[in-house]
């Protein structure tokens, strides 16, 4: 996908150091039965909630990676500077923002399968995005995971450190950047994308399809508070892996939404309306195979840090 933010209006800070997240997040366990307290969700434009991790780590994993790596590279799925989008557009119904639902998870973790599978469960939801992000720490255990990435590591510690928690652990799922659960079932899951579902928007969106692509406006609809991140994620929609190593040996595990890629594509202050153009660019290749799809999150950034909060909305490119 090619990405042209538009001009006039809107207002986009150019990518000079997605880097600076400076974590401090340390490592923590991999028990997805472990207990602690739920994340206590402080509301659209407040403070981050608590993003609770296992109160008795059972197993801590190596030192944690301490910078965002976004893609660099060109051509397909590229971005660059061009024209404005054309408006009028159509806006979308609030049931087509879909809640994101994002997993940390490691082929080499144990407890993760089940979580997995529920993700699966997810996939067929038209107003729900599951996201499968695959960590690294658990690599040294016997089997490297293939879709890990240390960017989707640095994700996962950038939320822990957002919300003051030292610890990181699979399989973790994160709601709409701000809600968690350690061990979370289905039941509890539901409750936490139905809170998705009804609380008040943030930004309203608008897309039309044109000859250049299709074109999306950003509108915010009250003060964002400050930075707001837009980021291109790139998933395979459904990859099978047969472990034969490690403590998933022997097991089979269909992952879902696997995340190939996330890369930072421009900060926006939120004060005027956002618009971009996206179209597709170039050929399949290794690393974007002919079946990967495209979603665009408008994320804010926590307290002015460059660390990750709440989703604002998520835009399915295909």
């Amino acid at each position: 996908m090619a990405v042209v933010l538009g001009a006039g209006a809107a207002w986009a800070q150019g990518v000079e150091d997605p880097g600076k997240t400076d974590t401090a997040a340390a490592p923590g366990s991999m028990d997805g039965a472990a207990q602690g307290s739920a994340a206590a969700s402080e509301g659209q434009g407040g403070e981050a909630p608590i993003i609770a991790a296992p109160s008795d780590p059972g197993r801590w994993a190596p030192p944690p990676s301490t910078a965002y790596v976004p893609s660099e590279m060109g051509g397909f799925n590229s971005f660059a500077a061009g024209d404005t989008v054309p408006l009028p557009m159509d806006r979308f119904n609030p049931d087509d923002l879909p809640v994101v639902v994002e997993l940390f998870t490691s082929q080499g973790c144990s407890s993760c399968p089940p979580a997995d599978a529920m993700l699966a469960g997810l996939s067929d939801e038209a107003d729900i995005l599951p996201l499968s992000f695959h960590v690294d720490y658990w690599d040294y255990l016997g089997w490297a995971d293939s879709f890990a990435r240390p960017e989707f590591t640095a994700r996962q510690e950038g939320y822990a450190q957002a919300a003051g928690e030292r610890a990181v652990y699979t399989p973790q799922i994160i709601v709409d950047g701000q809600d968690t659960a350690v061990a979370v079932g289905p039941a509890q899951l539901m409750g936490l994308i139905d809170a998705s579902r009804v609380a008040p928007a943030m930004v309203s969106v608008q897309r039309e399809t044109t000859p250049k692509g299709e074109a999306i406006e950003v509108m915010p609809l009250s003060d964002l508070g400050g930075k707001v991140e837009i980021v291109m994620i790139r998933y395979a929609p459904e990859r099978q892996v047969r472990m034969t190593a490690g403590e998933n040996r022997g097991k089979v595990v269909t992952y879902t939404n696997v995340v190939l890629s996330l890369e930072l594509l421009a900060e926006w202050d939120g004060a005027a309306p956002l618009r971009m153009t996206v179209s597709p660019d170039g050929t399949a290749d290794d690393s974007f195979p002919t079946d990967t799809r495209h979603a665009l999150l408008v994320q804010q950034e926590h307290g002015g840090d460059g660390l990750p909060g709440p989703i604002l909305a998520a835009i399915r490119l295909d």
